[in-house]
């Protein structure tokens, strides 16, 4: 037993070190500064609760011991000395243990990774009022963290209901309704970093043993008078996931893909393997986890030796298991290499924060390490030159990924066909009727309607510079937009730089926009034009669309909120942008941009002021929308007629 509490606390420093290599600031924020905080109780910290009896603590937790005094005085430069703190702590401690879940201290972290902590609580000890005050208090000390730039987020969870797998889903309402329960709790046990407090009996109980021989061996280590309990907790028993949990899960990752689909990949090609896999041949990962940290002896021979503690990465496991998975089906070898690419590409997000910090000896390692799991795409050195790629082809790779993402959903979607109406079957119309929803937002053409580009991310189609040209074809203005800087002669060599056409320039923009292809940062330049428009003019324009045109987040799109009818929560007036000669009512030139409650973003054209006037009645009484609520704005670019416009529509 002391050899493999020994393995796990190697194991786990390792896990830490990791996640400080990526970003020293946020280590030191979720392993010193968030665990004193939940800790103490004190008027100068964050996370302070004016109760006297508020619960706070954490169990066997020193704050000298994890925080040193300079980190400490930088936070909190007005609070008491560390040594003072044990006064303001409580006898009982309310929290048993804190752990990460996820990413944080894999090779899966970015300087993008929010960081999830399984906060594990025993409800009767708290009572219903001593549980309000200790979610209040995590919510104030979420607020603040994020103020650092950090984003966190804390789940209460019962140890006893844990235990029973009965536990309130975290993720129930993201993911549309369906539970993920032992889903998430295998991804707890196979992820997790022990932050403070007790650890996971579950390390120092076998694996492969069913659900009564893993209650006796438990039973018989905590009735052991040599064993201290005191120091863990049984979070309890897991094999198997349900098949409607793994449906309910291809839901929410479908829903979660229409943001970062890269990211879902390994995770989707999880669910499907679960869905194929034997249950004698092929335990769950958390398992597989358990074996080469704590119970090596319960690997093959040849297994025993393959990896050192510090090389043992959650991430890695799961995705070499489901790679070698792909390749056994030869049909699937195609699909094997994309989810190498995609989990190549999640990890070169943390392999660019270390480029940036000057570590290149860890950047060596993490990409030897990725040959040694067998991990690395046959064009991995191509994909490290992914920010100097070609629009088309990000696009290209966008394209594979999201066809990937729906076929497997519709091979997923026959096989569960059988299995729905069954006892066990928890998956409803309702979670169908949101996931459904969300697909047509983001896929289905409508008439009007802006579409989204089939990217890996909007982060990674973002571009430094873009290049806005206008041309004449068939008797008409066409607006382009292209990759990188360019003049009127440059433009005619290049048309492989070219990301959008449009008949006008606002579809145009919005559509940069809303693919994350136009940000804030990005450059932009104009080429000699014939028509009265300026440089100057499209900035300040897309200063404008900055403001006032949300960025859509799918993933948090609430399934109540796509249930109900759809509206218009934003719209953007864009008035004579080409300053043509104003004739009163009879012509002048506008556009509107709206966003929906769903989503999706419109523009409709109108040529007289009436329309424009008529169309902003209508946003008014049918949507609420209009200046007075913040959530109608109106863009004129300067001209000699600005004021005379401004008067004609009142505004």
């Amino acid at each position: 037993m002391r050899s493999k509490l020994d393995a796990f606390i190697k194991y786990n420093i390792a896990r830490i070190r990791k996640a400080e290599q990526f970003d020293k600031a946020k280590a030191d924020v979720l392993f010193k500064i968030i665990p004193l905080l939940l800790h103490v109780n004190h008027p100068e910290l964050p996370g302070y609760i004016d109760e006297e009896e508020s619960p706070c603590g954490i169990y066997g937790l020193t704050p000298g011991k994890i925080i040193n005094p300079q980190l400490y005085a930088t936070h909190f430069a007005c609070a008491p000395s560390i040594e003072e703190l044990s006064s303001y702590t409580r006898p009982t401690a309310a929290i048993h243990s804190l752990k990460t879940i996820g990413s944080i201290g894999t090779i899966a972290q970015s300087h993008k990774s929010d960081c999830d902590f399984w906060v594990s609580i025993d409800i009767k000890e708290l009572g219903d009022h001593g549980l309000a005050l200790l979610s209040e208090k995590c919510r104030a000390i979420e607020q603040w963290i994020l103020s650092l730039g950090v984003e966190v987020h804390f789940f209460l969870m019962d140890i006893k209901q844990t235990r029973e797998n009965s536990f309130e889903s975290s993720a129930e309402e993201e993911s549309a309704g369906s539970s993920l329960k032992l889903l998430l709790k295998d991804e707890l046990f196979r992820t997790h970093i022990l932050v403070a407090g007790k650890a996971l009996l579950w390390w120092f109980i076998p694996p492969g043993l069913n659900e009564k021989q893993y209650l006796a061996y438990a039973d018989n280590i905590i009735n052991n008078s040599r064993f201290n309990t005191d120091l863990f907790i049984d979070l309890g028993y897991i094999s198997d996931i349900p098949n409607a949990e793994i449906f309910g899960a291809c839901l929410w990752q479908m829903n979660k893909a229409l943001d970062s689909p890269f990211k879902s990949v390994i995770k989707f090609a999880y669910l499907e393997l679960l869905l194929n896999r034997r249950q004698k041949s092929l335990p769950l990962f958390s398992d597989r986890m358990k074996c080469l940290v704590t119970f090596p002896e319960k690997l093959p021979a040849q297994q025993q030796t393959e990896l050192s503690l510090e090389e043992v990465d959650p991430y890695l496991l799961l995705a070499r298991d489901i790679i070698t998975f792909y390749k056994s089906r030869t049909a699937n070898l195609e699909q094997a290499e994309l989810i190498s690419r995609c989990l190549f590409l999640k990890t070169l997000e943390g392999v660019e924060i270390l480029r940036r910090q000057g570590k290149a000896t860890d950047t060596k390692d993490t990409l030897q390490l990725m040959e040694k799991w067998r991990l690395l795409p046959s064009d991995y050195a191509e994909l490290l030159t992914l920010k100097s790629w070609k629009f088309r082809q990000l696009a290209s790779l966008g394209n594979a990924v999201h066809q990937y993402l729906i076929d497997t959903y519709k091979r997923l979607r026959k096989i569960f066909r059988k299995f729905q109406n069954k006892d066990g079957w928890t998956i409803t119309e309702r979670d169908i009727a949101v996931l459904g929803r969300k697909l047509f937002t983001f896929y289905e053409k409508k008439p009007n309607k802006i579409d989204f580009l089939r990217s890996i991310s909007r982060d990674s189609m973002g571009q430094d510079e873009i290049t806005i040209h206008v041309a004449r074809a068939s008797g008409h203005n066409v607006f382009l937009a292209l990759q990188g800087k360019h003049d009127n002669q440059s433009v005619q060599h290049n048309t492989d730089m070219i990301l959008r056409r449009e008949k006008s320039l606002i579809p145009l923009l919005v559509w940069l926009w809303i693919n994350g292809i136009l940000h804030v940062k990005t450059r932009l330049h104009l080429t000699k034009t014939f028509i009265s428009l300026s440089l100057a003019d499209i900035e300040d324009l897309v200063k404008v669309m900055h403001t006032s045109l949300p960025k859509v987040d799918f993933a948090h799109i609430s399934g109540q909120q796509l249930l109900q009818p759809e509206r218009i929560i934003q719209a953007l007036a864009v008035v004579n942008l080409e300053k043509l000669p104003v004739k009163g009512n009879k012509k002048l030139l506008s556009t509107i941009v709206s966003a929906n409650s769903y989503g999706e973003f419109f523009v409709h054209d109108y040529e007289t002021a009436s329309q424009l006037k008529n169309a902003l009645g209508q946003l008014l009484t049918k949507h609420y929308v209009s200046r007075w609520k913040n959530n109608l704005h109106f863009f004129i670019p300067q001209q000699p007629e600005q004021r005379s416009i401004q008067s004609l529509l009142g505004i």
